[in-house]
């Protein structure tokens, strides 16, 4: 089973960060499961970063929507590329996981970032008890770097994937 990104809009963040599922499900044409919808960190996030930085606004979290149409969970960017950076992040339904979806969503991600002149570097941040997703990134090519200390969750591992352009 494939995978893709769905868009969500400055509207639909704004939605879902109002636990409004149903506003968020008609403005996307998605069917939204609650575990999806009820994700409200991560859309207050969202519209933190298009605070006075409208260059983020193509650069955050999507829905990732199975070719059954089925809402899986969200993947996506943590910004506009800032240094030649990008920070990479997702999450998928625990009932979908351990499928390939996670790889999937990674390698288009890194595929986006690669057309990008402004990026040189995918970076992808861990909680150090998350073997699932280290795996999958060490997979894709990434490769450790320092740990990195997040000032809400702590430690968390630091992997770094080159993106060089493609050749035409």
């Amino acid at each position: 089973m494939s995978v893709r990104l769905a868009v969500l809009s400055p509207a639909v963040f704004e939605a879902l960060a109002d636990g409004d599922r149903v506003a968020g499900e008609q403005l996307t044409g998605l069917s939204m499961t609650p575990w999806f919808a009820d994700r409200i960190d991560i859309w207050q996030y969202m519209l933190t970063l298009l605070e006075g930085r409208p260059e983020n606004a193509d650069w955050l979290m999507q829905a990732i929507v199975l070719d059954t149409g089925d809402v899986i969970g969200n993947a996506g960017f943590k910004g506009a590329p800032v240094g030649g950076e990008v920070e990479l992040g997702y999450s998928i339904a625990p009932e979908h996981r351990r499928r390939g979806h996670a790889s999937a969503v990674v390698e288009l991600l890194v595929g986006r970032a690669r057309r990008e002149p402004l990026v040189e570097q995918v970076v992808a941040r861990i909680a150090p008890d998350n073997g699932a997703s280290v795996g999958v990134v060490t997979k894709a090519g990434f490769v450790p770097r320092e740990d990195w200390n997040h000032p809400r969750w702590g430690r968390q591992l630091q992997f770094v994937r080159c993106t060089p352009t493609p050749v035409e």
